[in-house]
């Protein structure tokens, strides 16, 4: 019912802003342009610079500005202002784009399987998009539906590009400072140096982000969810000769914060994955109030020794060891023999401990920590020979290194956790290479076409320790990978007439994927890894495959009027298939390409009735044959594992629409909403019963409303007030075996607000007010839903209310 009521009250409220509109132009006519009013925001979705509203494709563009204007600071956050876009989250730092359905797929280390959504930084792909990013961007692009033909990696579901500023021609820069709840600060700052001349120039872009953590630990007194990063970004940018032109990007960011709390939701003391964990078994049956021990050996320890360590009877400890005291006191139970707790009590009374405290406290005896770095280099050569014939050539590497602590489980309890106790500095590390080179040209004026080739050769390895009770075992995974991808493309587009135009693309990829795993006991050193072929202790264990695939798209586009575009597409996705390290059984350990046909019908316009209105809406309908999705399956020796499989067809359709009005001078409305029904159309044997049932972090219904009103000053500055308003549906988890509602996130609604004063007295100051979760929503954006398998759930809940104030000086704009 209140899903309906949200529906109806948005339909009602953006009939207000298009149907209403010519009532509103009787009234006042603006005497404003649509591009004055919304700004001709380019994008670069068929690989050159074009107007938002000419490109025949399901884009949400949002420039540098309204980013700023909407507050928009983390990747978290453009989860509430484009539409068919979601966010699912195992860590906060590094979250992962859903366009339509499709994802990353698989988030696991030690699952390889390529995005259904390529994320790019200056047109190259990256693996993740973490904090550091959002700084002086010229715009981030949203594209909708599978891609290939034209950009670097191919996709089934869409991509998201993220474009910074290049130097300009002009003398410029900015110093901006903000401060905010949580003993927030920030310092950003740019500056911009033409070399005069046309020759080019070189821009120098910086930020530094501190912030408290919102979520305490009531044990070690640690503040969790904290903010903590630098990062820095030198263009240059040098023209040496005519029609020459090349563009050089190097960027560093690191983080060190205080890692993601993850709040017990609920436990499974059914789960049934090694003996005696969760079971409800005490450790003496006739003595169930005798206080629980870790281990069934003489070297039993107290499970009160992981709170409090220093007690009688707790065994020594290394206090300068890099590995937590809770873990090495877990490590010296293991090596006494398994694990012997836990009634139901206990679990309960831990669950109901983690309620009375709420989802701002925690409960845990360790420290959380995550510590990145990410870099890169990016050199864009183009070389315009003739008006006609253009070659361009991006070349980049980009490297990453992690390193965490993460208790999933978020307890005493020692379930399962991650953390580094090897001697190197990481734990995850990926270095990767792509090369693309271009043709682009024209025939008359009717005809442009381009043809390319794309490699791409990443090298990702993982390295953590992972201690856990619930498998009886303290290991130490080792997973390297080695992906190449190599790809021939071209695109092309002809002029029927004037208003009629086709379009088409074609797409090989060739892929090749090696795996090598290999698991060994912190403990004693020995291999504990079973090839699940053989049935032998294997370390390591590896894994080739190559996989190779024609994608195509077709378009037909139509300009009725000026202002006007409706068109039709039809494309064909492809994604290669991959591995489950460690495989769980002999039938699971890989897994097959994806193959997606998508239909769209659009129409962009921006309408003539006396003031600016702007309105784009795209409907689709997509057919998957063999998606792959993380599916809890049974076990007949371990219980469930989660893996990834390919659930033969599957259907997603939905539509999604946005508007924007200037009904009188200075004050812009817009809003979007956008439907998503995506689902299996079967189930597999062994799994749970997926069809039909909406895909994991997919919500059908999301909406959003925008006001802002500027007013303009005599002195020549302004004054501006912005309200934003987003709602999203409930989702369903990934585990699709826990019952409800323990398989579902709930819906969420977040209202944000934001006052600037601009060019303070005419000067270069700008000051402003921001508040975002205004109204304190406790909303979940991911966590470990691993009840059916491993037996609790966790999940991570959104920033609660912050608000701040930002002073900005800008000179040369």
């Amino acid at each position: 019912m209140r899903s309906l009521t949200h529906v109806l009250c948005l339909s009602a409220s953006l009939a207000a802003l298009s149907v209403g509109a010519p009532a509103m132009a009787q009234d006042a006519d603006s005497g404003i342009s649509n591009s004055e009013a919304f700004g001709d925001i380019v994008v670069i979705a068929r690989r050159r610079e074009e107007a938002l509203q000419e490109v025949p494709l399901a884009i949400t563009a949002l420039s540098g500005d309204a980013l700023k204007e909407k507050s928009v600071q983390s990747v978290e956050q453009l989860r509430d202002v484009a539409p068919g876009v979601n966010i699912g989250a195992q860590k906060r730092d590094e979250a992962q784009f859903y366009i339509r359905g499709q994802g990353p797929g698989v988030i696991n280390a030690g699952q390889r399987n390529f995005s259904s959504v390529a994320t790019y930084f200056a047109e190259v792909p990256i693996p993740v998009a973490g904090p550091g990013i959002f700084f002086d961007l010229q715009s981030v692009q949203v594209l909708k539906g599978p891609q290939g033909t034209l950009f670097g990696r191919n996709t089934t579901g869409g991509a998201v590009l993220f474009e910074p500023n290049r130097p300009s021609d002009d003398f410029e820069g900015l110093v901006r400072a903000t401060v905010g709840n949580y003993d927030r600060y920030g310092l950003e700052a740019m500056v911009n140096v033409p070399f005069g001349n046309d020759f080019g120039g070189i821009r120098v872009a910086g930020q530094v982000e501190r912030r408290d953590g919102f979520t305490k630990n009531i044990i070690s007194g640690q503040k969790l969810d904290g903010r903590a990063y630098e990062s820095m970004r030198v263009s240059l940018l040098l023209r040496p000769g005519e029609g020459i032109e090349n563009l050089l990007i190097g960027d560093y960011s690191s983080r060190d914060a205080s890692g993601s709390s993850a709040i017990p939701r609920a436990f499974n003391t059914d789960a049934a994955i090694s003996p005696n964990v969760l079971q409800g078994t005490p450790l003496d049956p006739f003595f169930p109030n005798v206080p629980m021990y870790l281990g069934t050996g003489t070297s039993r320890v107290s499970i009160a020794c992981l709170s409090a360590p220093m007690a009688p009877g707790c065994p020594a400890f290394d206090p300068t060891s890099p590995v937590p005291v809770p873990v090495q006191i877990v490590g010296q139970a293991l090596a006494g023999g398994g694990f012997g707790f836990a009634p139901d009590a206990v679990i309960n009374g831990l669950l109901a401990q983690q309620q009375a405290i709420g989802i701002r406290k925690i409960a845990y005896a360790g420290r959380n920590y995550n510590r990145a770095q990410n870099y890169g280099i990016t050199n864009k050569t183009t070389w315009e020979i003739t008006d006609n014939l253009t070659i361009k050539n991006i070349i980049a590497w980009r490297g990453q290194r992690t390193d965490e602590g993460n208790d999933y489980d978020g307890t005493v309890l020692p379930l399962i956790a991650q953390f580094n106790v090897t001697t190197q500095d990481w734990q995850f590390g990926q270095d990767q290479f792509t090369e693309e080179f271009q043709i682009q040209g024209s025939l008359g004026n009717s005809f442009n076409y381009i043809v390319g080739y794309y490699h791409e050769k990443s090298k990702p390895a993982f390295d953590p320790a992972i201690p856990s009770s619930t498998f009886g075992s303290f290991n130490t995974r080792l997973v390297t990978n080695t992906d190449t991808s190599d790809a021939l493309f071209a695109h092309a587009e002809f002029d029927i007439t004037d208003t009629l135009q086709v379009s088409g693309g074609f797409r090989y990829t060739w892929d090749k994927r090696k795996a090598s795993l290999a698991q060994v006991s912190t403990a004693t050193g020995a291999c504990v890894l079973v090839n699940p072929q053989s049935g032998a202790v294997q370390c390591p264990i590896e894994y080739e495959a190559k996989f190779s695939e024609p994608t195509y798209d077709a378009t037909l586009q139509w300009k009725p009027m000026d202002g006007v575009l409706l068109y039709g597409a039809y494309r064909r996705g492809f994604k290669s298939g991959g591995f489950n390290l460690p495989a769980p059984r002999a039938d699971l350990q890989s897994f097959d390409p994806e193959y997606v046909d998508d239909f769209e019908v659009g129409l962009k316009a921006d309408w003539d009735i006396g003031v600016p209105l702007r309105t784009n809406l795209a409907v689709f309908y997509d057919k998957y044959k063999d998606q792959q999705i993380t599916v809890p399956v049974a076990i007949a020796t371990t219980g469930i594992a989660s893996v990834a499989q390919n659930v033969g067809k599957a259907t997603n359709k939905g539509f999604e629409f946005e508007t924007s009005i200037v009904p009188i001078e200075g004050l812009t409305l817009s809003g979007w909403v956008s439907y998503l029904d995506a689902s299996s159309d079967i189930t597999l044997p062994g799994t749970p019963a997926i069809k039909g049932r909406q895909t994991a972090y997919q919500p059908k219904w999301k909406y959003s409303l925008t006001g802002r009103y500027a007013i303009p000053m005599n002195d020549g500055g302004e004054i501006a007030f912005q309200g934003d308003f987003s709602y999203q549906a409930k989702v369903n988890s990934p585990d699709f075996a826990a019952p409800p509602p323990i398989n579902q996130f709930p819906s969420y609604e977040i209202l944000n607000a934001r006052i600037e004063w601009n060019r303070i007295g005419g000067s270069n100051i700008d000051a402003a007010m921001f508040a975002t979760n205004i109204t304190k929503e406790k909303y979940i954006t991911g966590g470990y839903p691993l009840y059916s398998q491993i037996g609790f759930d966790s999940v991570i809940y959104g920033e609660p209310r912050m608000y701040g104030l930002s002073l900005t000086y800008n000179w040369g704009r």
